[in-house]
């Protein structure tokens, strides 16, 4: 077609995308209201970021962070005196005095996708009724710190690894606070320039220039929050693409010796990663590690999985700690639920959301601390006052994170929407 035929459709498919949009607001980009204070939902905290690592589909406690007689592998012991954890965890056992764990997390959902929406966002799923746009608590938080972030333009929320349930979903906030995702550690930018034939700046700007007509066009006959949401995203990518903070992904940057402590697997890259957007203060960085669904071939999988993310890990927090970031950054580890303390003959673990492990620390809280513990099996919590249902964990990282766990926001429905339910309650006792 000629290129007069191409404005004219793109323009129309313009116009009709905006109506779909308009007409549905499960699937609306709801621009940003600027109305909005994020500090009305926001406390003094030192903390400039959020290290958050979820292990996908259900880790085994009693295989990596709380040894028990019916244990697949042998106990090791950690840096916080009288401390034992499992093998897979043997590197990361050096590095505990730097933060903490909670041997008493637990819930009521032992369904995969019901668990990953009360770990993403503190909601049941029953409780989210009449709430379709929950925002996953990740976004929360970089939407609280949005002030303080050095670039408005630079990602806020980056998600490393899967997506499954929550991770990454802006819900009600808009996409200035859904997940970057980084789909290859090595690679983590990618498409900032064209992907084949010549270019140079001079026609990336003639591009760029496209856009901005056809959307300036747009907006004269459709002034919708839609079209002035394209208009920034024009901007922002630009912006980013000149940013002399974009280096932060690149741990190609990194030295040889560097990168070497942090292992070659994608699970140490990301890590590695985490490090250096921690020091850009980049709100919240979410890696996912998945394979932990062990019905069968459990001590298999783990020792596969750990072999890979073990070293990553250990070399995170120990960089953290050395550097001092430890005492701006939250680090979280945890799991959508644990792992029946019984392994039957297929060498196998089912669901077990009655008790799992959590690795916290960083920011206000307390150095080397042991919160909770199981009975002699792994199978419940012997200390119900030290018991931590989800939903106060994630009232936790929000108070440690800066942002009020009792804080309200009101979401795409024009109607209020309470950060955590009034059940949570945050674990005092860890600040």
């Amino acid at each position: 077609m000629d290129r007069k035929e191409f404005l004219q459709k793109s323009i129309l498919s313009l116009g009709m995308g905006s109506f779909l949009f308009s007409q549905n607001p499960f699937i609306s980009l709801r621009a940003e209201d600027e109305e909005k204070e994020p500090e009305s939902i926001s406390l003094p905290s030192k903390v400039k970021s959020v290290i958050f690592i979820e292990m996908m589909g259900g880790m085994s406690h009693v295989d990596t962070l709380d040894p028990k007689p019916n244990s697949a592998f042998s106990k090791v012991n950690a840096s916080i005196s009288g401390l034992s954890v499992l093998e897979p965890f043997s590197l990361t056992a050096k590095q505990l005095h730097s933060i903490g764990i909670i041997r008493s997390t637990w819930s009521e959902e032992g369904d995969h996708g019901f668990a990953q929406m009360l770990l993403g966002t503190g909601y049941r799923m029953t409780e989210a009724m009449g709430f379709p746009d929950i925002p996953h608590f990740g976004s929360v938080i970089a939407y609280a710190k949005k002030a303080k972030v050095k670039s408005s333009y630079f990602p806020s929320y980056v998600t490393i690894g899967g997506r499954g349930g929550k991770n990454g979903n802006s819900g009600f906030l808009g996409i200035n606070y859904s997940g970057y995702h980084v789909g290859n550690v090595d690679e983590p930018i990618q498409h900032l320039n064209p992907s084949y034939g010549k270019f140079s700046e001079e026609r990336i700007l003639r591009r760029k220039d496209l856009v901005s007509f056809m959307n300036e066009e747009f907006s004269k006959s459709f002034p919708t929050k839609e079209a002035m949401h394209w208009k920034k995203m024009l901007t922002a990518s630009e912006e980013f693409r000149n940013s002399k903070d974009i280096d932060s992904f690149r741990i190609s940057l990194e030295d040889e010796k560097t990168r070497a402590r942090y292992g070659t697997t994608w699970q140490g890259k990301a890590m590695l990663l985490a490090r250096r957007l921690a020091k850009q203060e980049v709100p919240f960085i979410h890696i996912s590690i998945g394979g932990w669904d062990t019905h069968t071939g459990n001590k298999a999988q783990i020792t596969k999985i750990m072999k890979e993310t073990d070293m990553g890990i250990a070399a995170l927090l120990e960089d953290l700690n050395q550097t001092g970031l430890i005492k701006q950054t939250l680090f979280v580890l945890t799991s959508e639920f644990g792992r029946t303390p019984d392994v039957g003959s297929r060498d196998g673990r089912d669901h077990h959301p009655k008790i799992w492990s959590t690795l916290i620390g960083g920011g206000p809280f307390q150095k080397g601390f042991v919160w909770g513990e199981t009975d002699e099996l792994g199978a419940k919590a012997t200390k119900p006052n030290e018991a931590v249902h989800v939903r106060d964990l994630v009232a936790t990282i929000y108070k440690a994170a800066g942002v009020d766990p009792d804080g309200e926001l009101i979401n795409s429905f024009g109607r209020p929407f309470l950060l955590t339910t009034k059940k949570a309650k945050p674990i005092e006792g860890l600040f």
